[in-house]
């Protein structure tokens, strides 16, 4: 869930064919890893959005995003939550950015989250689940990448909506290591989500590189549907 600018609720559901009757308990989907030694405060920082199958980023004409990047903290008022905000870049040469100030509730459950968007462009998001499935762990404990998938239901839709973000703490990374990222999201059962249409979308993270065009990272909400006002 990092969605932006324009696109408005969808009335059907994300994936009305070869998705599962419902979203998947959090914990059927996580790694060992994650559920025994996650850590949160491995968490946070800077990561760069390598690729997604996400309907909230704009991925075609006339709005197409580059440039996706999360920057995670504690929340500075309630240690239940914390903050991600994130920005996307769209528009030729440099471009221009929007950024997205999102919530999510820490749950008593490793990498169990609940996410809040408290936007006027996707009212059917404010609440969402957002499971983290797998981390990649450097040597000094900290984590490299990150595997999130976010899912909401409704008992006489199905899945109403479904997105998978694939993170990682270098803007560029090789096909090799995006490889593995997918081949860890295939084994834990979530392969329907990238194969469903329109599948995964690469991030060019390059155009943001060359104009040094990515948005302060204590940057306020703007262009998302959001007060500039909300506290970073």
């Amino acid at each position: 869930m990092r969605g932006f600018l324009y696109l408005p609720a969808l009335l059907v559901a994300d994936c009305p064919t070869g998705c599962p009757a419902k979203c998947p308990a959090p914990e059927e989907i996580q790694t060992d890893r994650v559920k025994t030694t996650f850590d949160i405060n491995q968490f946070w920082g800077t990561y760069y959005e390598i690729a997604y199958h996400d309907n909230t980023q704009p991925r075609t004409w006339p709005v197409k995003a580059d440039c996706m990047r999360s920057v995670k903290s504690p929340h500075p008022d309630d240690p239940s939550k914390y903050k991600d905000l994130f920005s996307l870049n769209f528009g030729a040469g440099a471009g221009a950015n929007a950024v997205c100030d999102l919530e999510f509730n820490v749950t008593d459950k490793k990498g169990i989250f609940v996410g809040h968007w408290q936007t006027t462009f996707r009212k059917d998001l404010k609440t969402v689940s957002n499971t983290l499935v797998d981390v990649g762990v450097q040597s000094n404990g900290t984590y490299s990448w990150s595997l999130e998938f976010q899912c909401n239901d409704d008992p006489s839709k199905g899945i109403t909506f479904a997105a998978v973000n694939f993170y990682h703490r270098n803007p560029v990374i090789s096909s090799e290591e995006l490889k593995g990222m997918e081949t860890v999201l295939r084994g834990q059962g979530l392969g329907w989500v990238i194969d469903v249409s329109p599948g995964m979308t690469m991030v060019n993270q390059q155009k943001c590189i060359d104009h040094a065009s990515y948005p302060a990272e204590e940057a306020a909400p703007h262009w998302c549907g959001q007060s500039a006002d909300v506290v970073v």
